[in-house]
């Protein structure tokens, strides 16, 4: 197969279970992609600041897919931004504290220099957050932020993220919700998602979705792996990107998806 576009989610799918991957064997598949005309994207949930934190040594030589499609940068170059603006998140903030599911602290808003908790935000989620989000500043209210703001990250009780998520897309106008994780819930415009990043990225460089493979796991990959040629996924992945998938490949703490790029492609 001629791929000429590879995208990858990262957590659950390319780093390992410490949010790490093999960096040697990575620089060593870019190289090989360069040589063959082959495009590296990487597609998240996480925010631009964290993706280039993790691919520092060649952010400019990578595309970026951030906040889950909001956020499109092409070698250096800002291609793409959704974003919301003040009154649109802090009504959407408001809105969601109407829902049964809802822990305004348990809330982070996401933007293009850092990202935003209240005050009063759990210590425990603070923590967790501090793993997939770079430069978390503390205010006393979401009207203070002085930032592009892309997206809102929340987390429901597992037993109950199913509905939570469907709660925040049935009755917050404007926005669609994603499972991203175990307890994780992301909150985007409704008309972005990786997928839609994907089929832009194929229009913008002239490419049919036969020359395009990407590795997902979770449900904010849903969309990507349904518009790409060749969607493949680790075993550990949700069952609906099992469905999908082509190639089933290891557990991805194993390394599998980088081995994958080194041996096939």
């Amino acid at each position: 197969m001629e791929i000429k576009l590879v995208a990858t989610d990262m957590d659950g799918t390319f780093l390992d279970e410490n949010h790490e991957f093999d960096q040697a064997l990575f620089l060593k598949v870019l190289k090989k992609f360069q040589e063959k005309g082959i495009y590296f994207a990487a597609a998240s949930g996480r925010p631009l600041l964290s993706l280039k934190t993790i691919f520092k040594e060649v952010q400019d030589q990578i595309i970026f897919i951030a906040e889950n499609g909001s956020v499109v940068e092409f070698h250096g170059e800002d291609v793409y931004e959704a974003t919301m603006s003040p009154d649109f998140y802090q009504a959407m903030f408001a809105r969601l504290q109407e829902s049964p599911y809802f822990d305004k602290n348990k809330c982070l808003l996401t933007g293009k220099r850092g990202s935003y908790v209240l005050k009063t935000v759990d210590p425990d989620y603070l923590t967790a957050s501090q793993n997939y989000n770079e430069n978390i500043q503390t205010v006393s209210d979401f009207s203070e932020i002085d930032d592009l703001v892309f997206k809102m990250t929340t987390n429901f009780d597992q037993e109950v993220l199913a509905e939570g998520e469907a709660w925040v897309t049935q009755n917050v106008e404007g926005v669609k919700a994603m499972t991203t994780g175990y307890e994780c819930i992301d909150i985007v415009l409704d008309y972005v998602d990786k997928g839609v990043a994907i089929q832009a990225l194929m229009d913008q460089l002239g490419i049919s979705r036969d020359q395009v493979l990407a590795f997902g796991d979770n449900l904010n990959d849903l969309h990507m792996m349904q518009v790409v040629g060749h969607p493949i996924a680790p075993e550990n992945a949700r069952p609906e990107i099992l469905e999908l998938a082509e190639t089933i490949l290891p557990h991805h703490s194993t390394g599998s998806v980088l081995r994958y790029m080194e041996e096939e492609l």
